[in-house]
């Protein structure tokens, strides 16, 4: 059972927490690593996991993986709002190209809030089912792999599962 604010927020139902497994295409560490919590990793556009070697070219990082990995989502050139000016990645105020795992969290914690939008009354651990069970799997049989989790986050399979 989950402890303190994560069992008890949400008036007692519980509160999701996602964290991003991380880019060293090793172990997952601190804080993705924790019990309790749904920790992403980054698929490529090919639904490969992100890796060195994955088609996207992108030879520098890959997305994390283990035991504690629940899923994957898209996280390789991601267009997104940039911090305004030469402090952020590009002169302009987005970018169209903000990868890692930080990139593929929001996804899943998006997803979560639409899941919960359709059904408020869904405790912890229905939603993390829920998240889960509709994705894409990218293994033979949709067994969990510690390289995948569960797979590819699927937003439209979640809220048709969460609207049952």
């Amino acid at each position: 059972m989950p402890h303190g604010f994560i069992a008890k927020g949400r008036g007692g139902k519980g509160a999701l927490v996602v964290f991003a497994a991380g880019n060293t295409n090793g172990g997952i560490h601190f804080p993705g690593n924790l019990k309790d919590v749904l920790t992403v990793g980054t698929s490529s556009p090919w639904d490969e996991r992100k890796s060195f070697t994955s088609r996207d070219g992108e030879t520098w990082w890959g997305s994390c993986f283990g035991p504690e990995l629940d899923l994957l989502a898209p996280g390789v050139r991601i267009a997104t709002t940039d911090i305004s000016g030469s402090a952020g990645y590009s002169a302009n105020d987005f970018t169209e190209s903000f990868n890692g795992t930080s990139s593929a969290t929001p996804h899943v914690a998006a997803a979560a809030a639409l899941v919960l939008s359709v059904k408020p009354s869904l405790k912890l651990q229905q939603v993390r089912d829920i998240l889960t069970a509709s994705c894409d799997p990218l293994t033979s049989g949709g067994k969990w792999h510690r390289e995948f989790g569960w797979g590819r986050l699927n937003i439209y399979r979640a809220l048709r599962l969460a609207m049952r």
